[in-house]
């Protein structure tokens, strides 16, 4: 996963890049061979000079080939690539930047440096040969753009040569890979657009790209993505999917809800416990969020909202987000026994909340414990093995757990909990110091009576 603080500079390059050429035979080989061809014109250009990059809204613009810029008495070859920092604009993520002025949290935001693909239309330096050919074959003309994007990330420190270097190199290789797809997934004379998708990967501190043809499903891309995991040392949980692709700051803007919250909060020390912790994304919800009257009873349909954003977001199911009163109107639909609770205040059962989640396609065993301070110790395999966040209820109260630390002393166990109890607002800042923590005996003290839901995630990566 990327470091929460972190001083590297991430550059990301996007632009469309159109892929023009002729096709001599129209049969699926003879197309495959059109576009290789028209790849290498294009990758030829990209290694020339006429290829340029510059900073959306910033007045810097680069020649990757040369190592010349709009700057060059500033930016030179062995000159530290930071100091660009002078000449550019630069995003980061809005939730840190704002923990990072707490003198409590020692954080530095990932800058992210936005850069578009241009090609010069003509040079002095660069004489433009003009050739005419005629012959009678017949051919087909093609035109498809190509949506590049990415991501090279740098070390401060590092020369402004050598960063060139890497963004040429970078767009080489998302060129060469967006090649293998189309040749890959050519099939007649249907011929895939290509793109990339970032993902953050465990113990990767940058970005991994897979190139994924549009027009095909998650489904149907599986057998690439159990390849993909072998090569890269993944389990069988899903990491690749298109739906878990990295959230960059101009996505979490768009983004209503926070996400990811536990990202905040310090582990336990792993030299004295060992850690489960929830896997993928999801977002968090609590009562009054959305102007919901919901201030004494809503915690539990908070918590299914959770766990329905985490199964959105690790791809299994594409919904929106029920509101409160969508999943007390489909509670009515699932039996008829709902009708008497929804609308009002009292609490479904825990069979009641399993068969809820099964209306939206997602299956969940309920445990029960009716002794004072007993700790349902299977956690840490429920994280490991399904990694979906857990429900913990015991009226009026629910909460989200989303991680386990424990070690040889039983009694020393640590939950990370997420309290959909919580009704402020959602300012970062408030939500970490009030909602997320990690909890020892205390918590179990208060649960004299509790009930477990663990959803269970579909087969698959």
């Amino acid at each position: 996963m990327l470091p929460l603080s972190n001083e590297n500079l991430l550059f990301r390059i996007k632009g469309g890049i159109w892929l023009e050429g002729t096709i001599n035979k129209t049969d699926e080989e003879g197309i495959k061979a059109g576009f290789r061809e028209a790849m290498k014109e294009v990758m030829s250009k990209v290694n020339s000079q006429i290829f340029t990059l510059c900073n959306r809204g910033g007045p810097l613009y680069m020649w990757p080939r040369t190592h010349a810029s709009t700057h060059p008495s500033e930016l030179q070859d062995e000159t530290l690539c930071k100091t660009i920092l002078k000449y550019v604009t630069f995003e980061v993520s809005e939730s840190v930047r704002k923990l990072s002025k707490k003198k409590s949290m020692k954080i530095v935001p990932l800058k992210v440096i936005n850069l578009q693909i241009l090609f010069e239309l003509s040079r002095t330096d660069v004489v433009e040969k003009v050739m005419i050919q005629h012959n009678k074959m017949s051919r087909t003309h093609f035109k498809l753009n190509l949506p590049l994007d990415v991501v090279v990330f740098a070390n401060p420190e590092d020369t402004w040569s050598s960063l060139q270097d890497q963004f040429l190199e970078a767009v080489i290789a998302q060129l060469t890979a967006m090649d293998n797809c189309i040749q890959r997934y050519t099939k007649g004379k249907t011929v895939p657009i290509p793109h990339a998708y970032h993902f953050e990967l465990p113990e990767r501190t940058i970005l991994t790209t897979v190139i994924y043809p549009a027009g095909i499903s998650d489904k149907t891309l599986e057998p690439e993505r159990k390849v993909l995991h072998a090569e890269l040392g993944l389990d069988n949980k899903p990491f690749l999917r298109r739906s878990m692709s990295y959230c960059f700051p101009s996505d979490e803007i768009k983004s209503k809800y926070l996400k990811n919250v536990h990202r905040y909060i310090a582990a336990p020390d792993p030299d004295q416990f060992k850690v489960y912790l929830v896997h993928g994304s999801y977002t968090f919800h609590h009562r009054l969020q959305d102007d919901s009257n919901d201030s004494g009873w809503g915690a539990p349909y908070r918590c299914i909202q959770v766990i329905i954003s985490w199964f959105n977001s690790q791809g299994y199911i594409d919904i929106s987000l029920p509101t409160v009163e969508d999943l007390q109107d489909a509670m009515t639909k699932v039996e008829d026994e709902f009708v008497n609770i929804a609308g009002t205040k009292e609490w479904p059962t825990g069979e009641q909340f399993a068969s809820l989640l099964k209306s939206y396609q997602i299956s969940a065993v309920n445990y029960d414990f009716r002794t004072s301070g007993e700790q349902p110790m299977h956690i840490s395999a429920h994280f490991e093995e399904q990694g979906s966040p857990v429900m913990i209820f015991s009226e009026p109260k629910a909460y989200i757990l989303l991680g386990i630390a424990v070690n040889d002393d039983p009694n020393a166990t640590k939950l990370l909990v997420l309290d959909t109890m919580y009704t402020g607002n959602d300012e970062v800042a408030n939500v970490i110091e009030k909602v997320v923590s990690w909890k020892g005996g205390e918590f179990w003290d208060e649960m004299e009576v509790y009930g477990l839901c663990q959803p269970q995630r579909p087969e698959g990566v």
